[in-house]
């Protein structure tokens, strides 16, 4: 309280503070000389003056000053109560001290009482009424949201778990209701006293606030190229691994999985290519480096937001770790309001998805086969044809039959082996519970998460099971510290039959027995087909896999300025135990009635591996954000350290002695075992300066300076920049007639330059300490490649040539984006354009001498450029149907990017006899080939060709009638390659580019009474693939002769008047690379885009009065089918997403489609 008396003026009318204690007391004498004053008319003295006033917009306490100058009043008030009231204006000459207090107070709730000289300024008693009510979406009750007075900062509330809130409001108060992602609203209290209110979600997602590197940002005043989806775009569908569920929701965030195996984990890019030294983005969760496996283990329905840090000045304060893009994970914790529990489930079966079909009769087989062979040799005799044929006509007929000496089966059948393989359902299931509660003081979030998968295979089961437990709690330990702790454990096995863990193998070998055998032999016995691929399965060795993680963090947040400045401290500890338990025995087949058992294999064994990760990451910053007025700055700075180690050992024995407890200590014959240790560091300082002014004028600057062990010593630090800025030109002035004309509410443009460093190296089996020590030229022990008396000894390798003066990779990144906002920003559009500079990359430097004997150091001596742009629109929107909201969300996404070769050691730009050398000038991806004009219409014409340089070793580089004819394109009368450089390439030339282009996505979801639907595609816009040589599932026969021919082959050139498709069966035609079939030519260069409806979801949540009968905040049933359908132009039945790793990728775990049963309760 203050006191403003004339005979203070020597004091500048400051007026004193008084004690509070002495406040209470005076409040207490003050009122009852209030009353007695009343009574006694004791005002009557100070009336009769009058002041001059002549004040534009001043505080009301400068007015007070005034009017006590001028008189000699005084006043008696609390300070607060002027504190946050506007300033005022006032003119009057001669005017009585009731009328001048009278304008001055007019609309502040406040009030006067003259009590002879002093004036008591007092807040207005109010009659409070109690309001109560309900807040809803269109789908659900909201907990969270704010409930305030409007015109009164303490006067607010939020909803309990439950969307209820009570609060006590002067009457005709304004209520206004506030949840982010949500049209704020406002109600008039007139004489109800329940007020439920519908929520509209937002059409503007200006200000959402976004997870960004330490920290969060307003949508809004972003610089940075950044993209965030929320929980809501991840939680409408079942997701069983976070990966593939973020798959096409980002534009640029590419996520590939090269097969449809339980535990093959989703690979992360942003932007496109990276390095020729690889390099993938940082993702993080809750701030923790995680690889792309360990996000595949954690709990979907755990996730709050995924950000994506795409340029370099967002991505910059994380340095090294940045240099390719950041994937921010931020998992939920405990909102305000009462205890919250939810709980899901769903039951589904999958199916396999695209597999190529092949030719199963055994006539047509064989024909196709015998032609194949030709002329090298005579694949079947007359005899063996002609009994296929009869059994073509007639397959009651044996499948199995005697040889002529009556030793030995033969077979006669029509498998197909990929439908003896697999199961046409397999069964998956999830369970999910979460308990979360927010008090005064403590907050905790607690989840279990339980999936199952079961593997599509006939024989032999594969199983994968993950378990998730997280806890996280925070603890306000006075009103400025607060501690937490978050701590997760995981827990995965997967369990499969020990053939599938030789990479492809298996289902290499699927497709390469013949469909002629038969799986089982008359007496139940496997055939030898039979018992290599099904006996495999079901009788062989397993392979145990387990995975156990624990993660826990600690944190501290202390307020040293509350709202203003804080200090943030958090240290986490990773434990991570691998524990792989296999042996492998053999299978045993018969190939006559009096044939004794033999085993497919004789080397059996077992074999133990444990990898034990310990991981610590330790990070202390300082965030300071303050508002001057119109202006806004924020600065951050901090400290981060981490330290990986790693210890790998394994054990195996050979030969063992019982096959039913196969273990190391059942096995006699040879051991070998093998540990490495390998650990890695990284340190780094980081700050950040953020700049905005009236939220128009942005502007950003980020710097880290990174330190890593896995550079020589004088090589290790690095400094990495970048600045920002963005300027809201719909915030002007002269921007409103065109906020008229188009409907445009918002136009932001921004731009950003940014250098960050890639520290990642490619893991060499050879040299397996490369990765984490590159610079040390490390020697390596292992058994020798050849026998010496009994068994392989053991040997020292020479180790990798190493260079000591490399250093970082730099990147830099030029970005210029535009965001813009159209009918009440119910269209969004977002436009990012970027160059990005991959410097100085570490590749193999000058060639050496063959006498060198080793290879080629890597050198900073490569330079890389990537262009590309990405565009995302949005429209969201809301319309009563039939009394209730009918709201809809259209989302569309696509990008493109394109990289080139800009410094490579190759002076002669030389392209290996593989055409994949680089070279200056180079497009990343591109695909040399050759044309193919036609076919050879008979033998005298092929002969007389002179192209055998296109030909293969296995037809003794002859031609034959059906082959292909390439054509002359240099004119020189002859068809070769060159030289196999870009200036001397012979008849070759650019035929295609291998990059996935222009990803786009289309998400589709739309709500009423209680229905919701969504409808998501996904797909790439341009691709070439070429089917490499070898590659079964689309060559089949032409690869090899034992391959089964695919339906497909059957169109195959029969004579000059029945071309077909494909030329003349020849076997070993497109068996290796670059020579005949094997050569890439736009014949058979395959269309790789594709579209696929990836989700398609339909729910249903009852119903307001349901719920309160059976006392439920919450009820969704839900039906979901993932990998719907898929439009190819692929000639062969393959899943299009398969193409992009390998020739053999094919042969893999097939795709699946899922269908999904589900259930979601909130208690």
């Amino acid at each position: 309280m203050n006191f403003f008396s004339p005979l203070k003026r020597q004091e500048k009318d400051r007026g004193f503070r008084i004690p509070p204690a002495f406040k209470t007391l005076c409040m207490i004498k003050l009122s009852t000389l209030s009353l007695l004053s009343l009574a006694l008319g004791a005002h009557a003295s100070g009336t009769a003056q009058t002041v001059n006033l002549s004040l534009k917009k001043v505080r009301i306490e400068k007015v007070l000053q005034e009017i006590s100058k001028q008189t000699d009043l005084r006043f008696f008030y609390d300070e607060k109560l002027l504190n946050s009231l506007q300033p005022v204006s006032i003119q009057m000459d001669h005017g009585p001290i009731q009328q001048a207090l009278s304008k001055v107070l007019k609309g502040q709730n406040l009030t006067y009482q003259i009590l002879n000289n002093t004036i008591v300024i007092s807040e207005k008693q109010r009659t409070d009424i109690e309001i109560t009510g309900t807040v809803r979406s269109t789908e659900s009750a909201l907990a969270g949201v704010t409930v305030s007075v409007e015109g009164h900062t303490t006067l607010s509330t939020k909803t309990d778990a439950n969307g209820q809130f009570k609060l006590r409001v002067p009457e005709n108060a304004v209520l206004v209701f506030q949840y982010m992602g949500y049209t704020t609203a406002r109600v008039q209290i007139g004489s109800q006293r329940t007020v439920n209110m519908t929520l509209q979600a937002s059409n503007s997602q200006l200000d959402e606030v976004v997870v960004v590197g330490y920290g969060t940002q307003r949508k809004v005043n972003l610089t940075g190229a950044v993209d965030m989806i929320s929980s809501k775009q991840l939680e409408s569908r079942p997701i069983a691994n976070l990966g593939a569920g973020l798959q096409g929701l980002i534009p640029n965030l590419n996520i590939t999985t090269s097969n449809g195996r339980a535990s093959t984990n989703p690979e992360f890019n942003v932007r496109g290519f990276t390095s020729l030294n690889g390099g993938a983005p940082l993702i993080l969760v809750d701030n923790i480096p995680y690889s792309p496996d360990e996000v595949a283990r954690i709990n979907p329905n755990d996730v709050e937001s995924v950000s994506v840090l795409k340029d370099a000045a967002s991505a910059a304060i994380y340095g090294a770790r940045g240099g390719f893009g950041v994937v921010l994970i931020t998992t939920k914790k405990a909102k305000s309001g009462q205890l919250d529990v939810n709980f899901s489930t769903n039951v589904g079966y999958r199916t396999l998805g695209k597999l190529p079909e092949f030719i199963t009769d055994p006539y047509e087989v064989m024909a196709i086969k015998h032609e194949a062979g030709k002329p090298l040799y005579n694949s079947y005799p007359e005899s063996a044809r002609e009994y296929a044929k009869k059994r073509s006509l007639d397959p009651s007929l044996p499948a199995v039959t005697l040889s002529d000496n009556g030793q030995d089966w033969v077979y006669t059948g029509s498998t197909d082996w990929l439908k003896e393989a697999y199961n046409k359902t397999a069964p998956t299931y999830n369970a999910n519970l979460s308990i979360a509660k927010k008090s005064d003081k403590i907050g905790y979030y607690l989840s279990s998460d339980y999936y199952r998968q079961d593997g599509l295979l006939k024989y032999g089961n594969d199983v994968y099971k993950r378990y998730n437990v997280r806890g996280k709690v925070d603890f306000d330990v006075t009103d400025w510290l607060q501690v937490s702790n978050n701590t997760l454990l995981t827990s995965m096995n997967y369990d499969t039959p020990v053939v599938l863990d030789a990479g492809d193998s298996f289902f290499w070998r699927v497709n390469r027995t013949n469909s002629l055998d038969v799986p089982r032999n008359p007496d139940g016995s496997w055939t030898r087909a039979g018992a290599q691929v099904l006996g495999s399965l079901q009788e062989g060795g397993r392979n145990d896999n387990r995975i156990n993680e624990f993660v826990t963090t600690f944190s501290a947040k202390a307020a040293l300025i509350k709202g203003i400045w804080d200090l943030n401290a958090d240290a986490t500890f990773r434990r991570s135990s691998g524990l792989k338990r296999s042996y492998d025995v053999p299978s045993k087949y018969k190939t006559g009635p009096e044939a004794i058992l033999t085993p497919t294999f004789s080397n059996t064994y077992a074999r133990n591996e444990n990898d034990l990760t310990r991981y610590n990451v330790y990070n202390i910053y300082t965030d300071f954000h303050k508002n001057f007025g119109d202006h806004y700055l924020q600065a951050l700075a901090g400290y981060n350290q981490e330290y990986n180690y790693n210890n790998y050992n394994y054990i195996q024995a050979l030969n063992l002695i019982s096959t039913t407890v196969p273990s190391i200590g059942s096995a006699t014959g040879n051991i070998s075992k093998d540990e490495r240790i390998k650990d890695w560091a990284v340190q780094g300082i980081f700050a950040r300066v953020s700049y905005s002014y009236k939220d128009k004028y942005l502007a950003e600057f980020n710097g880290r300076f990174d330190g890593s062990s896995r550079f020589p010593k004088n090589n290790r630090w690095g400094f990495f920049p970048s600045a920002s800025a963005g300027w809201v030109i719909s915030k002007e002035n002269f921007f409103e007639p065109v906020k008229n004309t188009l409907a445009m509410d918002f136009l932001k443009i921004r731009g950003s330059y940014g250098s960050l460093g890639n520290q990642l190296f490619r893991y060499d089996a050879d040299f397996p300490y490369y990765d984490a020590y590159p610079y040390m030229p490390i020697m390596d022990n292992k058994l020798a490649d050849y026998i010496l008396g009994n068994g392989k000894p053991p040997a020292v390798y020479a180790p990798r040539a190493v260079s000591d003066n490399f250093t970082w990779e730099t990147i830099q990144t030029v970005n210029a984006g535009i965001d813009m906002g159209f009918f009440n920003n119910k269209l969004g559009v977002n436009f990012d354009k970027y160059t990005r500079y991959t410097k100085d990359m570490l590749v193999p430097g000058k060639e050496l001498p063959g006498p060198f004997g080793a290879k080629i150091p890597v050198q900073n001596a490569g330079d890389l450029k990537t262009k590309g742009w990405e565009l995302r629109l949005s429209w969201r929107d809301s319309k009563e149907l039939s009394g209730s909201p009918f709201w809809y969300n259209v989302a569309f996404t696509l990008a493109d990017s394109r990289s080139w070769i800009t410094r490579f050691d190759n002076p002669t730009k030389s392209l290996g006899d593989q055409w994949d050398r680089h070279y200056v000038g180079k497009e990343i991806g591109e695909i040399w080939g050759a044309d193919i004009v036609g076919f050879f219409e008979d033998d005298a014409a092929a002969a007389a060709s002179k192209q055998s340089a296109m030909g293969t070793d296995d037809q003794s580089y002859k031609f034959y009638a059906g082959d292909p004819v390439f054509a002359d394109l240099n004119g020189d009368g002859k068809v070769d390659m060159g030289k196999k450089t870009v200036d001397d390439a012979g008849d070759m030339h650019i035929v295609g580019n291998n990059s996935a282009r222009l990803p786009y996505s289309l998400d589709l979801s739309t709500g009423w009474k209680g229905f919701d639907l969504r409808v998501f595609l996904q797909g790439i816009g341009k691709r070439d693939w070429y089917p490499g040589a070898s590659n079964i599932y689309f060559w089949g026969v032409y690869a090899q002769p034992w391959t089964n021919p695919t339906v497909q082959n059957g169109d195959h050139w029969k004579s000059k008047d029945e071309i077909g498709y494909f030329p003349a069966v020849r076997a070993y035609s497109a068996e290796d690379n670059y020579q005949q079939l094997g050569i890439p030519n736009k014949r058979y260069m395959q269309n790789g885009a594709y579209m696929r409806v990836k989700n398609l979801t339909l729910g249903y949540t009852l119903p307001e009065s349901v719920l309160q009968r059976i006392k439920l905040r919450k009820v969704r049933f839900f039906f979901s089918a993932e990998n719907v359908f898929e439009i190819s132009h692929i000639k062969v039945k393959l899943d299009p997403e398969s193409i992009g790793s390998g020739n053999r990728a094919q042969a893999a775990y097939p795709f699946q489609r899922t269908y999904t049963f589900g259930l979601n309760v909130n208690l």
